[in-house]
């Protein structure tokens, strides 16, 4: 009785459990599949004919589509090409002037979308990676030609003053 009791028991919180969390699952007319499906849409998950995933998106056109926060411990992105080539000779390292001057007519950096673009399509996680790589080794190339630079100028002024010096002597 104790053990018909309890099956009992388990089977009423589970149903409970389920009517409270879902209230549809059904195949939809164009042949999708709506799970969890409940009054507020954006809790629903839905899978289209082609495989398309949505959570809490209806018609999604891409394999996954998340309306809301995705919180993971890790993303892997897949990319075809890398940022390195900035470090590989004959590579075009824009002048600091020509890109100030970009960024005074444009209001951002070259090759880095607008806020309007963003806002409008959003960014390619891997793309945009590659992208801020590729602007901190270019600062890094700037950076290590303008310390040469201050190393000569030292150097310049430090043989002037030896000469001034010579000469007060004389």
């Amino acid at each position: 009785m104790k053990i018909l009791t309890l099956a009992l028991l388990i089977m009423l919180t589970t149903s409970s459990c389920a009517a409270q969390t879902t209230s549809e699952t059904a195949t939809n007319r164009d042949g999708s599949l709506a799970l969890f499906k409940n009054k507020k849409e954006s809790n629903a998950i839905y899978v289209t004919k082609s495989g398309n995933m949505g959570i809490g998106k209806k018609k999604p056109t891409d394999k996954l589509e998340v309306n809301g926060r995705i919180h993971a411990r890790s993303v892997k992105v897949d990319l075809k090409e890398w940022a390195d080539t900035v470090f590989e000779d004959g590579y075009d390292l824009a002048r600091l002037r020509e890109i100030e001057n970009y960024i005074n007519t444009n209001g951002h950096l070259p090759e880095i979308p607008s806020t309007e673009e963003v806002l409008k399509n959003g960014i390619e996680l891997g793309e945009m990676n590659r992208l801020l790589l590729k602007k901190v080794e270019e600062l890094t190339l700037h950076l290590i030609r303008q310390e040469k630079q201050i190393e000569q100028a030292l150097d310049k002024v430090a043989t002037l003053e030896k000469e001034i010096a010579t000469i007060k002597k004389s």
